[in-house]
């Protein structure tokens, strides 16, 4: 029966120690669930308890002994002085065998909610909830310097996780502050206190992980944004839900933004905001990934984010902080996705065929006699008395080829005078360009012109001398600019040698202007232009490789006719086409496109490969 109750102790103290932490610091080697080929050391975060430097062994067995008692008897095994705060109260129970003294008097002080603080040969002990632990735990000022890391973090990561917690051994306040201007940690506590401290320095103050990747067909801009935006959302760093992490993209940066989510990253003699300023190897920050807390229990230590920049300049993205996983995963994304992008010749053809015609039929009626003179056509008419000398006297041929002036005989004459005029004009309009176009990206063919789109008047002063007018004028021009035509494409250049386009032509020719009079005589402004549109969208329009892709049917006619006529005579039925005219014109015009994209084969990764 007594060999059976020795066993029952000694898997009771085995038990126990199972659960307690090992006193002072100790390192172990955790198993990574995850990965089976990683291990990850651990440190646990216990108070170094060292009631006596030898630390022998004892066996005890107590039923309900109240707590001072036991503690008691610890100091007098150590030849220590003791004294109990009035917070200590309680009753113990335990059954050690060969234990060291200094595991079992912590395991005691542990289970009973109490910490205690040395003296000189005095121990204090005092309940660990207590606030009078303040005044027992800052015996001494220790400074240990950081170097990688923002101290203050440090800090706040001990206060929370580690005297926050109130460990035995260890200080149960807010023991440690920052020295700002040396980026020194300082902590007010216990000579116990130093060896967590140095450990959990080692373990955070790491210099940041850095890596530079240099693109070669994309923009660091654009693969800067694809990680930001596509990979690391993808991995689970997206918005703020607990426990996760947040990716942290800036608005658009300017230079010489400074603090918050955006910023600039210069060098050289780069840093100011204007822009005619020599700017050397200029960065820009594309986004951070921050860590979350899942809790408030425990303080997040985030002063190592991820962070990715880029530097147009150079042509290169770089990491900063981070993991290496997080590293090896962004150069994988980097890889697969900076390759080189499909190009294709493009020939351009665009021809407007013109063609113009008009036709202009008159009749004119005059009857001359000595004292009256009668005309008349489809545009005016005149009677009049022939009552001056001009008018009594006409010019003849004179026997010797010469001109003479004879009165007027008293004979009427009447003369006919017939008009017919056809006119035909016909023109072409060439223009050829051949441009480079890149797949997904917008290719513009921008042909157009300027041209006076309106001219406002405004007098400035005015003078009258004799009544006529003097003064100055200022003109204001507007000037528009989408006269002509002008082609938007996007291609899509597919590895079967196949070119689908997205494209929008547009062609805008002066219609009509329109005038008002000015208080100039004789001068009029141009109150609006008038344009005649010829527009398309089209849709995946595919043509493949080398074949010719024709747009035509932008046709545009103008039909005008205007006949004149003299009232009554002009309707009779066939006698009266002697008394109209009549003005026929006549426009075509047609817009002709021509697309024929050729593949360019550059070698590795060309979509000519594929084929």
């Amino acid at each position: 029966m007594m060999r059976f109750n020795h066993i029952k102790r000694f898997l009771s103290a085995a038990l126990l120690l199972t659960f307690m932490a090992p006193s002072g610091l100790s390192t172990a080697f955790m198993y990574n669930a995850a990965n089976a080929e990683t291990y990850t050391e651990a440190m646990t975060l216990a108070g170094d308890v060292r009631l006596t430097d030898k630390n022998e062994k004892i066996t005890l067995s107590l039923r309900d002994s109240d707590v001072k008692q036991v503690l008691r008897m610890f100091a007098d095994k150590a030849g220590m002085n003791v004294v109990f705060h009035k917070s200590v109260n309680g009753k113990v129970t335990l059954d050690m065998v060969d234990m060291p003294i200094n595991d079992a008097f912590a395991l005691v002080l542990q289970i009973s909610g109490l910490n205690y603080y040395t003296q000189n040969n005095t121990l204090v002990i005092i309940a660990k909830s207590n606030v009078d632990n303040a005044a027992f735990s800052k015996q001494e000022m220790m400074v240990f310097p950081v170097k990688y890391v923002n101290a203050a973090k440090i800090a706040d990561f001990l206060n929370r996780n580690v005297f926050g917690m109130k460990k035995t051994g260890l200080s149960g306040v807010d023991a440690a502050t920052v020295n700002t201007a040396t980026n020194e940690l300082i902590v007010f506590g216990m000579k116990s206190d130093a060896a967590i401290v140095e450990k959990v320095i080692e373990q955070l103050d790491r210099e940041p992980l850095t890596k530079t990747f240099i693109v070669n067909h994309t923009t660091p801009a654009e693969m800067a944004n694809m990680i930001c935006t596509m990979l690391l959302p993808s991995r689970g760093s997206s918005g703020s839900s607990e426990g996760g992490q947040a990716v942290n993209i800036p608005p658009t940066p300017g230079v010489g933004t400074t603090g918050g989510a955006a910023g600039i990253m210069t060098g050289g003699a780069a840093g100011s905001s204007e822009t005619d300023e020599l700017k050397l190897g200029e960065g820009v920050i594309a986004c951070t990934v921050a860590t979350s807390s899942a809790g408030s229990a425990t303080a997040p230590f985030d002063v190592q984010n991820l962070s990715i920049s880029y530097f147009p300049q150079r042509g290169t993205i770089s990491l900063i902080g981070g993991s290496e996983a997080q590293m090896e995963m962004i150069e994988r994304f980097i890889k697969a996705n900076d390759v080189k992008q499909p190009q294709a010749y493009l020939e351009v053809s665009i021809v407007e065929l013109t063609e113009e015609g008009s036709k202009a039929f008159s009749n004119s009626w005059n009857i001359d006699s000595k004292n009256w003179v009668f005309s008349f056509s489809a545009d005016s008419t005149t009677v009049g008395r022939d009552g001056t000398q001009g008018q009594r006297y006409v010019t003849v041929p004179g026997p010797d080829g010469e001109d003479i002036i004879v009165p007027k005989s008293n004979n009427a004459y009447i003369s006919w005078q017939l008009n017919y005029l056809i006119e035909n004009r016909k023109a072409r309009v060439l223009a050829n360009p051949k441009v480079l176009i890149t797949s997904g990206q917008e290719s513009v063919i921008d042909l157009t012109q300027d041209y006076v789109e309106k001219v406002t008047s405004e007098f400035l002063s005015s003078t009258y001398t004799g009544g006529a007018g003097t003064g100055s004028v200022q003109r204001t021009y507007t000037i528009g600019k989408d006269q002509g035509i002008k082609i938007a494409l996007t291609p899509f250049i597919s590895p079967q040698g196949y070119v689908t386009m997205n494209i929008k032509p547009e062609y805008a020719t002066i219609a009509s202007q329109v005038t008002t009079p000015t208080e100039t005589p004789g001068q009029d402004d141009l109150q609006a232009t008038l344009l005649s549109r010829r527009n398309l969208d089209l849709k995946n329009v595919r043509i493949k490789d080398g074949e010719t892709l024709a747009i035509g049917g932008l046709i545009q006619e103008n039909d005008v006719k205007i006949v004149r006529k003299i009232p009554v005579l002009g309707d009779l039925p066939i006698i009266g086409a002697a008394f109209r005219s009549s003005d026929t014109t006549k426009s075509k015009s047609e817009l002709v496109i021509l697309l024929t994209p050729r593949i360019i084969n550059d070698g590795e990764g060309a979509v000519a490969d594929n084929l």
